[in-house]
Protein backbone atom coordinates (compact mmCIF):
# COMPACT_ATOMS: atom_id res chain seq x y z
CA UNK A 1 0.00 0.00 0.00
CA UNK A 2 1.21 3.50 -0.78
CA UNK A 3 3.01 5.24 2.05
CA UNK A 4 0.58 8.16 2.14
CA UNK A 5 -2.27 5.87 3.19
CA UNK A 6 -0.49 4.29 6.16
CA UNK A 7 -1.47 5.35 9.66
CA UNK A 8 1.56 7.06 11.18
CA UNK A 9 2.55 8.17 14.64
CA UNK A 10 2.55 11.92 15.23
CA UNK A 11 5.78 13.33 16.64
CA UNK A 12 5.17 15.99 19.26
CA UNK A 13 7.24 19.17 19.09
CA UNK A 14 6.61 21.18 22.24
CA UNK A 15 8.38 24.22 20.79
CA UNK A 16 5.79 24.46 18.02
CA UNK A 17 2.70 23.85 20.13
CA UNK A 18 0.69 26.38 22.09
CA UNK A 19 -1.29 23.58 23.77
CA UNK A 20 -4.62 25.23 23.05
CA UNK A 21 -7.11 25.93 20.28
CA UNK A 22 -10.15 28.14 19.92
CA UNK A 23 -13.36 26.12 19.66
CA UNK A 24 -14.50 28.07 16.61
CA UNK A 25 -11.26 27.08 14.85
CA UNK A 26 -11.56 23.45 15.94
CA UNK A 27 -15.09 23.28 14.53
CA UNK A 28 -13.90 24.56 11.15
CA UNK A 29 -12.84 20.95 10.55
CA UNK A 30 -16.50 19.91 10.35
CA UNK A 31 -17.70 22.89 8.35
CA UNK A 32 -18.86 20.61 5.53
CA UNK A 33 -19.58 17.51 7.61
CA UNK A 34 -23.15 16.16 7.25
CA UNK A 35 -23.57 16.10 11.05
CA UNK A 36 -22.19 19.57 11.72
CA UNK A 37 -25.51 20.92 12.99
CA UNK A 38 -25.96 17.96 15.36
CA UNK A 39 -22.51 18.55 16.87
CA UNK A 40 -23.20 22.26 17.28
CA UNK A 41 -26.48 21.52 19.02
CA UNK A 42 -25.08 18.83 21.32
CA UNK A 43 -22.21 21.00 22.59
CA UNK A 44 -23.99 24.37 22.28
CA UNK A 45 -21.16 25.66 20.07
CA UNK A 46 -22.77 29.05 19.49
CA UNK A 47 -22.30 29.90 23.18
CA UNK A 48 -18.78 28.48 23.60
CA UNK A 49 -17.21 29.15 20.17
CA UNK A 50 -14.88 31.82 21.61
CA UNK A 51 -13.59 29.59 24.39
CA UNK A 52 -10.21 27.88 24.17
CA UNK A 53 -9.60 24.17 24.75
CA UNK A 54 -6.33 23.72 26.64
CA UNK A 55 -4.97 20.23 25.98
CA UNK A 56 -1.27 19.84 25.32
CA UNK A 57 -0.53 19.20 21.61
CA UNK A 58 -4.17 19.65 20.53
CA UNK A 59 -3.08 22.25 17.97
CA UNK A 60 -0.56 19.88 16.39
CA UNK A 61 -3.21 17.18 15.94
CA UNK A 62 -5.57 19.81 14.50
CA UNK A 63 -3.01 20.60 11.79
CA UNK A 64 -2.64 16.93 10.84
CA UNK A 65 -6.41 16.35 10.70
CA UNK A 66 -6.85 19.53 8.67
CA UNK A 67 -4.25 18.27 6.20
CA UNK A 68 -6.23 15.09 5.57
CA UNK A 69 -9.59 16.87 5.44
CA UNK A 70 -8.23 19.40 2.93
CA UNK A 71 -6.07 17.18 0.70
CA UNK A 72 -8.11 13.97 0.70
CA UNK A 73 -11.70 14.14 -0.57
CA UNK A 74 -13.67 11.17 0.81
CA UNK A 75 -17.07 10.18 -0.57
CA UNK A 76 -19.09 7.17 -1.64
CA UNK A 77 -20.83 5.88 -4.75
CA UNK A 78 -23.39 3.11 -5.20
CA UNK A 79 -22.87 0.45 -7.87
CA UNK A 80 -24.18 -2.97 -8.84
CA UNK A 81 -21.95 -6.00 -9.40
CA UNK A 82 -22.88 -6.20 -13.09
CA UNK A 83 -21.36 -2.76 -13.64
CA UNK A 84 -18.00 -3.36 -11.93
CA UNK A 85 -14.91 -4.66 -13.71
CA UNK A 86 -11.65 -5.54 -11.92
CA UNK A 87 -8.28 -5.89 -13.64
CA UNK A 88 -4.59 -5.13 -13.32
CA UNK A 89 -3.09 -2.10 -15.05
CA UNK A 90 0.34 -0.47 -15.21
CA UNK A 91 0.82 3.06 -14.00
CA UNK A 92 1.72 5.45 -16.81
CA UNK A 93 5.49 5.94 -17.00
CA UNK A 94 6.20 3.26 -14.39
CA UNK A 95 6.69 -0.50 -14.22
CA UNK A 96 4.42 -0.65 -11.16
CA UNK A 97 0.92 -2.10 -11.51
CA UNK A 98 -2.29 -1.55 -9.59
CA UNK A 99 -5.56 -3.38 -9.19
CA UNK A 100 -8.15 -1.24 -10.97
CA UNK A 101 -11.88 -1.12 -10.30
CA UNK A 102 -13.69 0.28 -13.32
CA UNK A 103 -17.27 1.38 -12.65
CA UNK A 104 -19.11 1.22 -15.95
CA UNK A 105 -22.19 2.74 -14.30
CA UNK A 106 -22.71 4.08 -10.77
CA UNK A 107 -24.73 6.50 -8.69
CA UNK A 108 -23.02 9.55 -7.16
CA UNK A 109 -25.46 11.01 -4.60
CA UNK A 110 -28.54 10.97 -6.88
CA UNK A 111 -26.93 11.20 -10.31
CA UNK A 112 -26.27 8.21 -12.56
CA UNK A 113 -22.78 8.40 -14.07
CA UNK A 114 -20.56 6.24 -16.27
CA UNK A 115 -16.89 5.32 -16.61
CA UNK A 116 -14.90 5.78 -13.39
CA UNK A 117 -11.51 4.15 -12.86
CA UNK A 118 -10.20 3.76 -9.31
CA UNK A 119 -7.08 2.23 -7.76
CA UNK A 120 -7.80 -0.35 -5.06
CA UNK A 121 -6.16 0.29 -1.67
CA UNK A 122 -6.51 -1.13 1.84
CA UNK A 123 -8.54 -4.34 1.74
CA UNK A 124 -10.99 -3.34 -1.00
CA UNK A 125 -9.75 -5.91 -3.54
CA UNK A 126 -10.04 -8.80 -1.09
CA UNK A 127 -13.47 -7.63 0.07
CA UNK A 128 -14.70 -7.77 -3.51
CA UNK A 129 -13.17 -11.20 -4.18
CA UNK A 130 -14.46 -12.60 -0.88
CA UNK A 131 -17.99 -12.43 -2.32
CA UNK A 132 -17.02 -15.29 -4.63
CA UNK A 133 -14.70 -17.17 -2.26
CA UNK A 134 -11.90 -16.64 -4.76
CA UNK A 135 -9.58 -14.27 -2.88
CA UNK A 136 -6.67 -16.69 -2.41
CA UNK A 137 -6.96 -18.03 -5.97
CA UNK A 138 -7.19 -14.61 -7.64
CA UNK A 139 -4.34 -13.14 -5.59
CA UNK A 140 -2.17 -16.07 -6.62
CA UNK A 141 -2.98 -15.33 -10.26
CA UNK A 142 -2.07 -11.67 -9.83
CA UNK A 143 1.17 -12.69 -8.12
CA UNK A 144 2.32 -15.07 -10.89
CA UNK A 145 1.49 -12.63 -13.68
CA UNK A 146 -1.79 -14.17 -14.76
CA UNK A 147 -3.96 -11.10 -14.18
CA UNK A 148 -5.95 -11.77 -17.36
CA UNK A 149 -7.06 -15.13 -15.96
CA UNK A 150 -8.16 -13.46 -12.72
CA UNK A 151 -10.17 -10.96 -14.77
CA UNK A 152 -11.70 -13.86 -16.74
CA UNK A 153 -13.11 -15.18 -13.45
CA UNK A 154 -14.42 -11.73 -12.53
CA UNK A 155 -16.11 -11.51 -15.93
CA UNK A 156 -17.78 -14.87 -15.33
CA UNK A 157 -19.48 -13.64 -12.15
CA UNK A 158 -20.18 -10.27 -13.78
CA UNK A 159 -22.17 -12.05 -16.51
CA UNK A 160 -24.03 -14.07 -13.90
CA UNK A 161 -24.94 -10.78 -12.15
CA UNK A 162 -26.42 -9.47 -15.40
CA UNK A 163 -28.74 -12.46 -15.59
CA UNK A 164 -29.57 -13.08 -11.93
CA UNK A 165 -30.58 -10.69 -9.15
CA UNK A 166 -29.11 -13.19 -6.68
CA UNK A 167 -25.60 -12.37 -7.95
CA UNK A 168 -26.20 -8.71 -8.72
CA UNK A 169 -25.59 -7.00 -5.40
CA UNK A 170 -25.79 -3.28 -4.79
CA UNK A 171 -22.88 -2.05 -2.69
CA UNK A 172 -21.48 1.17 -1.34
CA UNK A 173 -17.98 1.88 -2.65
CA UNK A 174 -15.94 4.25 -0.45
CA UNK A 175 -13.66 6.48 -2.51
CA UNK A 176 -11.02 9.10 -1.86
CA UNK A 177 -9.58 11.60 -4.36
CA UNK A 178 -5.99 12.68 -3.80
CA UNK A 179 -3.86 14.65 -6.27
CA UNK A 180 -6.20 13.95 -9.19
CA UNK A 181 -6.23 10.19 -8.58
CA UNK A 182 -9.29 8.32 -7.32
CA UNK A 183 -8.74 5.41 -4.94
CA UNK A 184 -11.17 2.74 -3.74
CA UNK A 185 -10.86 2.58 0.05
CA UNK A 186 -13.46 -0.04 0.87
CA UNK A 187 -16.67 -1.83 -0.07
CA UNK A 188 -19.58 -1.96 2.36
CA UNK A 189 -23.31 -2.42 2.53
CA UNK A 190 -25.44 0.58 1.68
CA UNK A 191 -26.53 0.77 5.33
CA UNK A 192 -23.11 1.87 6.51
CA UNK A 193 -22.40 5.13 8.34
CA UNK A 194 -18.97 6.69 8.21
CA UNK A 195 -18.13 9.54 10.57
CA UNK A 196 -14.48 10.22 9.78
CA UNK A 197 -11.37 11.44 11.56
CA UNK A 198 -12.63 15.04 11.56
CA UNK A 199 -15.86 14.16 13.39
CA UNK A 200 -14.00 11.93 15.88
CA UNK A 201 -11.31 14.48 16.71
CA UNK A 202 -13.75 17.36 17.16
CA UNK A 203 -16.24 15.39 19.27
CA UNK A 204 -13.43 13.88 21.36
CA UNK A 205 -11.82 17.22 22.16
CA UNK A 206 -15.15 18.93 22.88
CA UNK A 207 -16.05 16.10 25.27
CA UNK A 208 -12.77 16.49 27.16
CA UNK A 209 -13.26 20.26 27.31
CA UNK A 210 -16.74 19.78 28.74
CA UNK A 211 -15.35 17.37 31.34
CA UNK A 212 -12.62 19.82 32.39
CA UNK A 213 -15.19 22.58 32.85
CA UNK A 214 -17.42 20.30 34.92
CA UNK A 215 -14.51 19.01 37.03
CA UNK A 216 -12.10 21.86 37.86
CA UNK A 217 -8.59 20.55 38.39
CA UNK A 218 -8.79 17.90 35.67
CA UNK A 219 -6.31 18.59 32.87
CA UNK A 220 -5.36 16.55 29.82
CA UNK A 221 -2.30 16.01 27.68
CA UNK A 222 -2.27 14.14 24.36
CA UNK A 223 0.43 11.52 24.92
CA UNK A 224 0.03 9.50 21.73
CA UNK A 225 -1.55 10.04 18.32
CA UNK A 226 -1.53 8.22 14.99
CA UNK A 227 -3.42 9.39 11.90
CA UNK A 228 -4.19 8.52 8.30
CA UNK A 229 -7.00 9.71 6.06
CA UNK A 230 -9.20 6.82 7.28
CA UNK A 231 -7.91 6.10 10.79
CA UNK A 232 -7.31 8.09 13.92
CA UNK A 233 -6.11 7.12 17.38
CA UNK A 234 -5.53 9.64 20.15
CA UNK A 235 -4.65 8.87 23.75
CA UNK A 236 -5.30 11.80 26.07
CA UNK A 237 -3.97 11.24 29.59
CA UNK A 238 -4.80 13.15 32.74
CA UNK A 239 -1.85 15.38 33.55
CA UNK A 240 -2.02 14.83 37.31
CA UNK A 241 -0.84 11.37 38.33
CA UNK A 242 -1.52 9.32 41.46
CA UNK A 243 0.53 6.75 43.30
CA UNK A 244 -0.32 3.13 42.42
CA UNK A 245 2.15 1.26 44.62
CA UNK A 246 4.42 -1.08 42.64
CA UNK A 247 3.17 0.41 39.38
CA UNK A 248 4.46 3.84 40.39
CA UNK A 249 2.72 6.97 39.17
CA UNK A 250 -0.32 6.41 36.96
CA UNK A 251 -3.21 8.33 35.51
CA UNK A 252 -6.33 7.35 33.64
CA UNK A 253 -6.44 8.11 29.94
CA UNK A 254 -9.04 8.06 27.21
CA UNK A 255 -8.26 6.27 23.96
CA UNK A 256 -10.23 7.81 21.09
CA UNK A 257 -10.24 5.89 17.82
CA UNK A 258 -12.03 5.66 14.53
CA UNK A 259 -11.53 3.35 11.59
CA UNK A 260 -13.68 4.26 8.60
CA UNK A 261 -13.15 0.80 7.16
CA UNK A 262 -13.08 -1.35 10.30
CA UNK A 263 -15.56 -2.87 12.72
CA UNK A 264 -15.84 0.10 15.07
CA UNK A 265 -16.73 3.49 13.66
CA UNK A 266 -16.14 5.35 16.91
CA UNK A 267 -14.50 3.93 20.00
CA UNK A 268 -13.85 5.67 23.31
CA UNK A 269 -12.15 3.47 25.91
CA UNK A 270 -10.32 3.70 29.21
CA UNK A 271 -6.62 2.90 29.42
CA UNK A 272 -4.03 3.32 32.16
CA UNK A 273 -1.05 5.58 31.56
CA UNK A 274 1.89 4.20 33.59
CA UNK A 275 4.40 7.01 33.87
CA UNK A 276 8.16 6.44 33.63
CA UNK A 277 10.48 9.29 34.59
CA UNK A 278 10.19 12.17 32.09
CA UNK A 279 8.73 10.10 29.25
CA UNK A 280 5.10 9.72 28.26
CA UNK A 281 5.15 6.23 29.80
CA UNK A 282 3.24 3.29 28.38
CA UNK A 283 -0.34 2.05 28.40
CA UNK A 284 -2.17 -0.82 30.05
CA UNK A 285 -5.55 -1.77 28.62
CA UNK A 286 -7.90 -3.53 31.06
CA UNK A 287 -10.12 -6.28 29.71
CA UNK A 288 -13.83 -5.67 29.16
CA UNK A 289 -14.90 -7.15 32.49
CA UNK A 290 -12.63 -4.74 34.35
CA UNK A 291 -13.91 -3.36 37.64
CA UNK A 292 -13.81 0.08 35.98
CA UNK A 293 -17.45 0.58 35.05
CA UNK A 294 -18.44 1.73 31.56
CA UNK A 295 -14.84 1.25 30.43
CA UNK A 296 -15.65 1.75 26.75
CA UNK A 297 -18.13 3.31 24.39
CA UNK A 298 -18.23 1.62 20.99
CA UNK A 299 -20.38 2.98 18.18
CA UNK A 300 -20.57 0.66 15.17
CA UNK A 301 -20.88 1.60 11.51
CA UNK A 302 -24.52 0.49 11.39
CA UNK A 303 -25.52 2.97 14.11
CA UNK A 304 -27.84 5.67 12.80
CA UNK A 305 -26.65 9.27 13.37
CA UNK A 306 -29.48 10.10 15.77
CA UNK A 307 -28.44 7.16 17.97
CA UNK A 308 -24.78 8.16 17.82
CA UNK A 309 -25.50 11.45 19.55
CA UNK A 310 -27.55 9.71 22.23
CA UNK A 311 -24.59 7.38 22.88
CA UNK A 312 -22.09 10.23 23.02
CA UNK A 313 -23.90 11.66 26.04
CA UNK A 314 -22.47 8.69 27.97
CA UNK A 315 -18.89 9.89 27.43
CA UNK A 316 -18.73 11.47 30.88
CA UNK A 317 -19.18 8.03 32.44
CA UNK A 318 -15.85 6.72 31.13
CA UNK A 319 -13.75 9.67 32.28
CA UNK A 320 -12.12 10.40 35.67
CA UNK A 321 -11.46 6.76 36.58
CA UNK A 322 -7.93 6.92 38.05
CA UNK A 323 -9.02 5.83 41.54
CA UNK A 324 -10.84 2.80 40.15
CA UNK A 325 -7.80 1.90 38.07
CA UNK A 326 -5.52 2.11 41.10
CA UNK A 327 -7.82 -0.24 42.98
CA UNK A 328 -7.60 -2.67 40.06
CA UNK A 329 -3.81 -2.38 39.83
CA UNK A 330 -3.41 -3.05 43.56
CA UNK A 331 -5.36 -6.26 43.03
CA UNK A 332 -3.01 -7.56 40.31
CA UNK A 333 -1.38 -10.83 41.42
CA UNK A 334 1.25 -11.16 38.68
CA UNK A 335 3.82 -8.69 40.00
CA UNK A 336 5.44 -11.22 42.33
CA UNK A 337 6.95 -12.88 39.25
CA UNK A 338 8.33 -10.05 37.09
CA UNK A 339 10.88 -12.20 35.26
CA UNK A 340 8.25 -14.78 34.40
CA UNK A 341 6.20 -11.99 32.82
CA UNK A 342 9.25 -10.79 30.90
CA UNK A 343 9.80 -14.30 29.54
CA UNK A 344 6.13 -14.57 28.46
CA UNK A 345 6.30 -11.23 26.62
CA UNK A 346 9.57 -12.24 24.94
CA UNK A 347 8.16 -15.64 23.91
CA UNK A 348 5.11 -14.01 22.39
CA UNK A 349 7.04 -11.51 20.29
CA UNK A 350 9.75 -14.05 19.25
CA UNK A 351 7.32 -16.75 18.15
CA UNK A 352 8.11 -17.83 14.55
CA UNK A 353 4.59 -16.89 13.49
CA UNK A 354 4.71 -13.56 15.30
CA UNK A 355 4.62 -10.35 13.27
CA UNK A 356 7.25 -9.03 15.72
CA UNK A 357 9.79 -11.82 15.13
CA UNK A 358 11.94 -9.74 12.76
CA UNK A 359 12.04 -6.64 14.99
CA UNK A 360 15.32 -7.32 16.79
CA UNK A 361 15.23 -4.03 18.70
CA UNK A 362 12.02 -5.13 20.40
CA UNK A 363 13.35 -8.56 21.34
CA UNK A 364 16.55 -7.01 22.69
CA UNK A 365 14.56 -4.90 25.16
CA UNK A 366 13.05 -7.95 26.85
CA UNK A 367 16.09 -10.24 26.65
CA UNK A 368 17.82 -8.78 29.67
CA UNK A 369 17.53 -11.02 32.76
CA UNK A 370 15.93 -9.45 35.81
CA UNK A 371 15.73 -10.86 39.32
CA UNK A 372 12.55 -12.65 40.28
CA UNK A 373 11.79 -10.19 43.04
CA UNK A 374 8.89 -7.82 43.54
CA UNK A 375 11.39 -4.99 43.96
CA UNK A 376 12.47 -5.42 40.34
CA UNK A 377 8.99 -5.14 38.89
CA UNK A 378 10.05 -1.56 38.22
CA UNK A 379 12.67 -2.85 35.76
CA UNK A 380 10.00 -4.70 33.82
CA UNK A 381 7.93 -1.52 33.64
CA UNK A 382 10.98 0.31 32.28
CA UNK A 383 11.28 -2.33 29.54
CA UNK A 384 7.63 -1.81 28.63
CA UNK A 385 8.24 1.93 28.40
CA UNK A 386 11.18 1.39 26.02
CA UNK A 387 8.98 -0.85 23.88
CA UNK A 388 6.33 1.89 23.66
CA UNK A 389 9.00 4.37 22.49
CA UNK A 390 10.11 2.18 19.56
CA UNK A 391 9.21 3.48 16.12
CA UNK A 392 7.46 0.53 14.53
CA UNK A 393 4.44 0.11 12.27
CA UNK A 394 1.48 1.54 14.16
CA UNK A 395 -0.78 -1.51 13.83
CA UNK A 396 2.00 -3.60 15.38
CA UNK A 397 2.47 -1.09 18.19
CA UNK A 398 -1.21 -1.31 19.05
CA UNK A 399 -1.07 -5.11 19.13
CA UNK A 400 2.05 -4.95 21.30
CA UNK A 401 0.17 -2.83 23.83
CA UNK A 402 -2.48 -5.54 24.17
CA UNK A 403 0.14 -8.27 24.59
CA UNK A 404 1.97 -6.37 27.33
CA UNK A 405 -1.28 -5.37 29.05
CA UNK A 406 -2.74 -8.86 29.14
CA UNK A 407 0.45 -10.51 30.36
CA UNK A 408 1.17 -7.96 33.09
CA UNK A 409 -2.41 -7.62 34.32
CA UNK A 410 -3.65 -11.18 33.86
CA UNK A 411 -0.60 -13.38 33.28
CA UNK A 412 -1.42 -14.41 29.71
CA UNK A 413 -2.31 -12.97 26.32
CA UNK A 414 -5.81 -13.37 24.92
CA UNK A 415 -6.16 -13.38 21.13
CA UNK A 416 -8.45 -10.56 20.01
Amino acid sequence: MEEKFKQKQVHFDADNSSGKIKIEKLCSLIEHHPYKDDIHKMFDIEHIKNEYISIEFIDLIYKRVKHFVTDYNRYKIIAETKDVNVFEESISGSSDTNIIFNFEEYVDIDEVKEGLKTIAIYDSKNTFLDEYAMTKYANKLFKIGQASLANYNVQYFKEMAKNSDGYNKEKSYRLVDHKDITYLRGITSTRYYEYGIDFTFVVGMLSLHKNMKTNPGIEYKITSAAISESKLEIIASERHTKDAGKFGQVSSAIKITTNDLGTGSLNFSNVINVMQNDSSGFYLIPKKDSMVENSSLVINHNTKPENVFVSLKEMDEILNTTDSFIEELNDVKTIKNPDELRVKILAKIQSPRSSFSTISKLSDIFKRKIDNEVSNFKKLLEMCNKAEELEIDFDLKDKLRYIISDIILYGHYRER
